[in-house]
């Protein structure tokens, strides 16, 4: 019997010059949420200081890539905001240890039967992604992953990440563990912004995510796998950029699971 479908969303920037971030977890949020995942098993990060932000002509408005939705920041989970930003919360919250300083917070309490979805979008160099005040290992983050995978916390694992170099952060990511990335950068690839809003003066996403996002807005996910996006004709970032992007790690297997095996309730 199938288990519990659980999705960590995570912006790891703070600023309004890096807008296209916060935009577009709201943005994957407000998807994922239309498929009828319930909050309860969605653990939304983001440092929360676009929405209300001086420089936002729309206060208390978030507009992304996929500009059918309006404002995507309505109803988003303020799971971890402002200085719990951190690389210590992300991985108590993936791993489920609500504890010590985290006690009370959202974690993903998954269990053997269930599948997680994790998508991070922000800032990344040669060997990191960025959270405000930290840099995140690939090390450290592999490692996390393959310790649950011991402890049998999940069946399948998607991760989507966002981020300049992106793909050294699975390099450590091998086939025995059941558990598949997909980055938009090669390792000596920087992301490229995408959606540029004028009014704002602002980049609204990324080429990969701007893809990902309106993507998953219009797909059936009964019938559109993971890798879809990859072979997804318009989605011209797919096609074009430099250098063998997107980049693929852990179980291929899992690139052909069905959108609804991770994202649809």
């Amino acid at each position: 019997m199938s288990g519990k479908k659980w999705v960590l969303l995570v912006a790891g920037s703070q600023g309004w010059e890096n807008y296209q971030h916060q935009a577009n977890v709201c943005c994957l949020y407000q998807i994922i949420k239309q498929h009828g995942i319930p909050d309860e098993q969605i653990v939304v990060m983001m440092y929360d200081d676009i929405a209300h932000n001086k420089e936002n002509p729309s206060n208390g408005v978030i507009v992304s890539a996929v500009h059918e939705l309006g404002d995507v920041y309505s109803g988003v989970p303020k799971d971890y905001t402002g200085e719990d930003v951190t690389i210590d919360n992300f991985l108590a919250a993936l791993q489920g240890d609500d504890s010590g300083k985290n006690e009370g917070k959202k974690v993903i309490k998954s269990e053997a039967n269930d599948n997680i979805y994790i998508y991070m979008t922000g800032l990344g160099t040669e060997g990191t992604f960025e959270f405000p005040e930290q840099s995140l290992s690939p090390y450290v983050f592999t490692e996390a992953i393959k310790n649950m995978s011991k402890e049998g916390k999940f069946s399948k694992m998607v991760i989507f990440m966002t981020s300049s170099y992106s793909a050294t952060m699975f390099e450590g990511l091998n086939d025995d563990v059941n558990a598949f990335a997909l980055t938009a950068c090669d390792k000596n690839v920087q992301s490229c912004p995408s959606d540029f809003n004028e009014s704002m003066k602002v980049y609204l996403s990324d080429k990969f995510s701007s893809a990902w996002l309106n993507f998953t807005f219009t797909a059936d996910f009964n019938t559109a796998t993971l890798r879809g996006l990859i072979a997804n004709k318009q989605a011209t970032y797919l096609e074009n950029n430099e250098g063998p992007c997107p980049c693929q790690f852990g179980k291929m297997a899992i690139s052909h699971c069905h959108l609804c095996e991770f994202l649809q309730n």
